[in-house]
């Protein structure tokens, strides 16, 4: 890592002395980062008016439960009620006016793979007929190396799927049974190889900062994965909140600071380069000569920052027009409700102002790209460098940011604190909320 020194590190700490420490997703992925949700049962989501939408659907179903998963999940669900909830799925899939093509699509959860091989057929061949592709974009759907039967890969290549992306997290025995995950390396490494033998994009996720893991381990780690041939690697920190039990694990020397944050992830870049991969967003490595070039995230909003996704399932989310809808989170009302014909929604955002203009943000600078001044000004009909002077000069004077008068970047020390420089960004109501909910977590934390 480059050479920080205390001086720099105390201009840092203050610059981001009024930021959050965390969100509850990626920062970039506003508002749920913050997820302020006003409530409303059974609100009706406002129609998309496009032709073509991009889709979210949620299985909650996992085979176990991780100590760091916060995520909307069920374990030990039986066939029946599986059953059920794919037919819930299939009707809520009914709202979409007839006609609308998907351009893009992501199934996760929970695991959408400890459903039962036809089940997933049944959903994923009711997407195709219903919102026909439209070919632009990769869908994907996300597994386990548990999960993942020959059978899955089986209807995945057969409906249209070109991604999977797959949680490993970590390939060390005693990583693995502090954060309760029920596979092995033999196991994770060998389903690797048979999603890529099937002709199919592999994204892994790998975790770091977790309880008795080393720098060392997530090297090895990564270089075994490579080894394999997956196409890219997603390396997220470890996120604590009220949701999480992962952190009773934690000794004091493991809990994230801005030197440890910054050495981790300068280990992480440097491990990914080392083994041909180059970092598209913060958090995602590619081979670029590989198939994994072929898949981009595609854009959820038009240029006037009007959504048009549609989340289907318990717990996921909408966003459409200037609003963000939160379907009901427990399976049973969700179940019922859309049974009824009614709507599954249980809460909502109304996306202000000052909210799209975070999207914004979250969408260029916190995305890995640069912002670029003058479209913000098009869309906003204000000037970012005024909107923001005060997060731009602190941000700027601690070496944290860069203007070259057309593009805001992050500058090399930046991107090692990506997530802290965009939550910097969030409106105000959004730090304060967030402050609010972590202070007690983290005191208890420091206790633990």
């Amino acid at each position: 890592m480059q050479n920080i020194t205390e001086l720099q590190l105390t201009r840092i700490a203050r610059a981001l002395e009024s930021t959050p420490t965390a969100a509850y997703t990626a920062p970039h992925d506003y508002p749920n980062g913050a997820p302020i949700f006003q409530s409303n049962p059974e609100m009706e989501r406002e129609r998309i008016d496009r032709e073509v939408i991009r889709l979210y659907l949620h299985i909650p179903f996992c085979n176990y439960a991780c100590s760091f998963c916060f995520y909307a999940k069920r374990v030990g669900v039986d066939r029946p009620q599986m059953q059920r909830y794919v037919e819930a799925l299939k009707k809520e899939l009914d709202w979409v006016k007839p006609g609308t093509r998907v351009n893009q699509f992501f199934m996760g959860g929970g695991t959408p793979t400890a459903l039962p091989a036809d089940l997933l057929d049944d959903v994923l061949s009711t997407i195709a007929q219903r919102t026909p592709y439209d070919e632009t974009g990769v869908h994907t759907v996300e597994t386990s190396p548990e999960s993942m039967s020959v059978e899955h890969l089986e209807v995945l290549q057969r409906r249209g799927v070109g991604r999977v992306s797959m949680g490993i997290q970590s390939l060390q025995d005693g990583v693995l049974e502090q954060i309760k995950r029920g596979h092995s390396e033999d196991l994770a490494l060998q389903t690797c190889r048979r999603i890529i033998d099937a002709g199919l994009i592999l994204n892994i996720d790998l975790m770091y900062g977790l309880p008795g893991q080393s720098h060392e381990d997530f090297a090895r780690d990564f270089e075994r994965v490579a080894g394999a041939g997956v196409h890219a690697v997603t390396a997220y920190s470890l996120r604590l909140n009220e949701m999480t039990s992962v952190q009773r694990s934690l000794q004091a020397h493991e809990r994230f600071d801005l030197p440890r944050l910054m050495a981790w992830r300068d280990t992480i870049r440097e491990t990914a380069a080392l083994h041909g991969f180059t970092q598209t967003r913060w958090h995602t490595f590619k081979r670029l000569d590989s198939v994994a070039a072929r898949h981009e995230r595609l854009p959820v909003a038009d240029r006037e920052l009007n959504g048009y996704q549609l989340g289907v399932g318990m717990s996921a989310r909408s966003s459409i027009g200037h609003t963000v809808y939160r379907n009901h989170s427990k399976m049973a009302t969700y179940m019922k409700r859309v049974e009824a014909g009614v709507s599954p929604v249980e809460e909502y955002i109304p996306l202000l102002i000052e909210d799209h203009k975070t999207q914004f943000i979250a969408r260029s600078l916190g995305d890995g790209k640069g912002l670029d001044t003058a479209e913000y000004e098009l869309v906003f009909h204000s000037g970012f460098r005024t909107d923001f002077s005060a997060n731009l000069e602190q941000l700027g004077d601690a070496g944290l940011l860069l203007d070259d008068g057309k593009f805001i970047t992050m500058t090399e020390t930046g991107r090692l604190l990506y997530d802290l420089v965009m939550l910097s960004f969030y409106p105000a109501h959004a730090k304060t909320w967030l402050q609010q909910r972590m202070q007690n977590y983290q005191l208890l934390g420091m206790q633990a």
